[in-house]
């Protein structure tokens, strides 16, 4: 199922992809790329999930969460320089029922142009 332009996906930033001052431009690149879908699961259950299943301590840690709507980042292929028509397809796992992935190959050039226009979440503060 291919996920419609008005919903925001989210995306874990880890450790690996983000030295505390950049994030990696490997956080997009390539196929297949792991997302998932906000309005199904919110923003807060979403670091459980992500700390659970995505981070891998100690050297994979979850830093922040990347929020991007789907028809903006749909718009930036379509601008792209080498346009690319971008989806996302919902594709439900056992741990995250709105997990869902960009199945085009994304290259580096058009992952730069994604970052700057994540909202990006900071982790909550702990009790």
């Amino acid at each position: 199922m291919v996920i419609d332009a008005k919903e925001n996906i989210l995306r874990a930033i880890c450790s690996d992809k983000y030295d505390g001052v950049r994030m990696s431009p490997s956080l997009f690149t390539g196929k297949g790329t792991s997302v998932s879908r906000l309005e199904l699961i919110s923003l807060e259950d979403h670091w459980d999930i992500f700390r659970t299943n995505v981070q891998k301590p100690p050297e994979r840690l979850l830093k922040l969460i990347g929020e991007i709507n789907v028809g903006n980042l749909q718009k930036l292929g379509r601008d792209y320089k080498v346009p690319i028509e971008l989806t996302v397809e919902a594709v439900p796992v056992d741990w995250n029922l709105a997990h869902a992935e960009i199945p085009q190959t994304i290259s580096r050039g058009l992952a730069n142009k994604i970052l700057p226009e994540l909202v990006i979440h900071e982790p909550p503060a702990t009790k």
